[in-house]
């Protein structure tokens, strides 16, 4: 019986380091936050290492893609090229684009996106999202 006992505060033991560890700061630093139109105007708080996911209404078969206007100062860096998920096998169909980005140094920035056709130099955005983004 006492042996029973010694692996069962064995047992207790590793399930709470697991718990522990699986509560660390280092894990919550990598967390992902995705963000919508919805969340156009607000003040995003990350935390440096964190990624950022922002998806979006487009059609990348008209021309048109997002494209991220570098921040100011530079406390995101964009991952990768936008990813697109349309809504439909048709052809030609919408869909949402996805742009990535991390957390890589703390600061206050403003994260503009636009949305447009890059060939069209000397045309105005058909629409942008804006968002502030607080690094800590």
């Amino acid at each position: 019986m006492k042996q029973n006992t010694s692996f069962r505060w064995f047992y207790i033991t590793i399930v709470a380091l697991f718990v522990l560890v699986g509560c660390s700061p280092a894990r919550a630093s990598a967390k992902t936050v995705t963000l919508t139109e919805a969340d156009a105007g607000k003040t995003i708080e990350l935390q440096k290492g964190s990624q950022l996911v922002v998806t979006l209404d487009g059609n990348i078969t008209t021309g048109f893609n997002w494209e991220a206007l570098p921040p100011t100062p530079a406390v995101l860096k964009q991952l990768g090229e936008p990813e697109t998920a349309p809504d439909s096998s048709a052809l030609g169909a919408g869909g949402k684009i996805s742009l990535k980005f991390q957390a890589v140094q703390t600061g206050r920035a403003s994260l503009t996106l636009i949305y447009h056709r890059s060939f069209e130099k000397d045309v105005p955005p058909e629409k942008t999202f804006e968002v502030t983004i607080l690094v800590k």
